[in-house]
């Protein structure tokens, strides 16, 4: 078994390969690490068929994912994860796979599912359910949200702006009032998924981190949208 926090049920590693059960998604997670293989895009296990039990048979990807919250990366770190972030984006944009959107989305960009190896961020991982044709704006905003700890309470506000400016700077981002933005919408979609789902204790979690926000973008845009690219 591997071991990890957000940890997927039931993904095991068998040599250098890991194995995943299939979900509703994963035709199309299939087709999109075909695709990504084709391009030379080489941040994504390779796709090595379906075992005897039915499961994905993925490239086993040797390196370290980070689970704690704050993430507190390195600025290398966060340079390097950014840069491996567009060339994905990059590589999906205007193909098929995209549809009519954007991008091709991950769906969860953060330090549980970017493998580094020292301060290079190598690959991105756990392709599920949430991979689907999207916008840069709602994945990137993801990332920035859980690498640059937005939202931390023991991080303080200009660092954290700091670390978005970096991250938006990597990325080729003009505005980073949108992400702050993004950030903001996406925890009040997840308040109002828990709230239908009767999840008392998640809305509680949210209604804290809507709160933050309210509270301190205000300062966390105007920092952030400082440019810091000559410094």
């Amino acid at each position: 078994m591997l071991h990890g926090g957000r940890q997927t049920v039931g993904i095991v590693r068998v040599g250098d390969t890991v194995r995943r059960p299939r979900h509703a998604r994963s035709d199309f997670v299939h087709a999109l690490l075909r695709h990504l293989k084709a391009a030379d895009f080489d941040g994504a296990p390779r796709l090595l068929g379906i075992d005897e039990h039915g499961r994905e048979v993925l490239a086993y990807i040797n390196g370290e994912t980070i689970d704690n919250s704050p993430a507190r990366f390195s600025d290398a770190r966060l340079v390097s994860a950014v840069r491996l972030i567009r060339r994905f984006h990059d590589t999906t944009a205007g193909t098929a796979l995209a549809a009519a959107q954007e991008i091709v989305a991950h769906g969860d960009l953060g330090p549980h599912n970017i493998v580094f190896n020292g301060d290079t961020a190598v690959a991105i991982i756990d392709w599920k359910d949430d991979v689907a044709p999207g916008s840069r704006l709602v994945d990137f905003a993801h990332a920035v949200w859980s690498c640059a700890d937005v939202c931390e309470p023991d991080i303080p506000v200009a660092e954290q702006a700091r670390k978005v400016r970096l991250m938006c700077d990597a990325y080729g981002w003009d505005d980073a009032s949108d992400l702050i933005d993004e950030i903001a919408d996406r925890f009040q979609r997840a308040r109002d998924d828990h709230a239908a789902h009767e999840h008392p204790k998640a809305v509680a979690v949210f209604d804290e981190m809507i709160a933050w926000m309210e509270r301190h973008a205000p300062e966390l845009k105007a920092a952030a949208d400082v440019d810091t690219a000559d410094d």
